[in-house]
């Protein structure tokens, strides 16, 4: 039997996936096969011609049939990376996504190299925000928490993964529940979709764990909350830093005490109001 060429397998994948109504099947099949090959995708699109045997390329059209059905596919290679950690990623929590990266990229030019902050993840999740800032500041001391005994079973592996399992400590609690201590930053990507708007979002974003995208009627439930009560586990001048969702922005910022609060919000990439910064006067 001949071996199929990578490009030859892509352009296959690429037409399954559209009838399929996957969003971008090209990429979407890129980063398949580079998964099953262990290759980046750079290097993947260098030796195009490359022949694929015959195990590679079994395994590759079971994951093109698994995202056929909407699965993530960061569910389906078991793996992502994120500022440049490769965390395992699976239903336990929600897939990390480019703007969570740019959250991080923002809070880390708040302190200085070299600094020691005390920092604080709420809604941690896999524990990609927690990691990376503990990669970033080799000398902070990071608390991630999170509801989910599953999230924070799976937080742990990536934290081992990662080698930082002795710089995160890891807490089972509903936001500041069970936190003690203050903190010279608060940082977090909590639920924020709607209620309402779940059953509209995509086949892929819905195999996700509902508890880590339902924000209540209005998506502000738990924004509510952590702003509600971050004050009171901050430092002077301390910072809470937040995601929230398209069009979020006003409505958020109006939670916050202008006579005790400075800060603002701040664009993704795509030029949305995505983030909150939001300073202790």
């Amino acid at each position: 039997m001949t071996s199929s060429s990578r490009a030859a397998l892509l352009a296959r994948a690429e037409i399954v996936l559209s009838r399929a109504s996957t969003p971008q099947p090209r990429a979407e099949a890129e980063f398949l096969l580079a998964a099953v090959l262990g290759l980046s995708r750079t290097r993947l699109l260098a030796f195009a011609t490359e022949p694929v045997g015959e195990e590679e390329e079994a395994r590759f059209w079971s994951f093109i049939e698994q995202k056929k059905q909407g699965k993530p596919v960061a569910y389906i290679t078991g793996e992502t990376d994120f500022c440049s950690l490769t965390l395992r990623c699976d239903p336990r929590a929600l897939t990390p996504r480019p703007e969570t990266e740019e959250l991080v990229q923002y809070v880390s030019r708040l302190f200085e190299p070299g600094a020691d902050p005390d920092i604080l993840d709420v809604c941690t999740g896999t524990g990609c925000i927690a990691l990376a800032l503990a990669a970033h500041f080799p000398r902070a001391r990071v608390t991630a928490v999170d509801i989910s005994k599953d999230a924070l079973c799976l937080a742990s592996e990536n934290a081992k993964r990662t080698k930082l399992q002795e710089r995160v400590q890891l807490l089972q609690s509903d936001l500041f529940e069970n936190v003690m201590g203050t903190f010279d930053l608060i940082i977090s990507n909590p639920p924020y979709i709607a209620s309402g708007d779940l059953a509209q979002l995509s086949a892929e974003v819905q195999q996700e764990p509902q508890l880590a995208l339902d924000g209540g009627a209005d998506g502000l439930d738990i924004i509510r909350r952590i702003v509600s009560v971050a004050a009171d586990y901050l430092n002077p001048r301390g910072t809470l830093a937040m995601e929230i969702g398209a069009g979020q922005a006003p409505a958020v910022a109006a939670l916050f005490d202008a006579g005790r609060w400075e800060g603002g919000v701040k664009k993704d990439f795509a030029g949305i109001e995505r983030f909150i910064f939001a300073r202790l006067k």
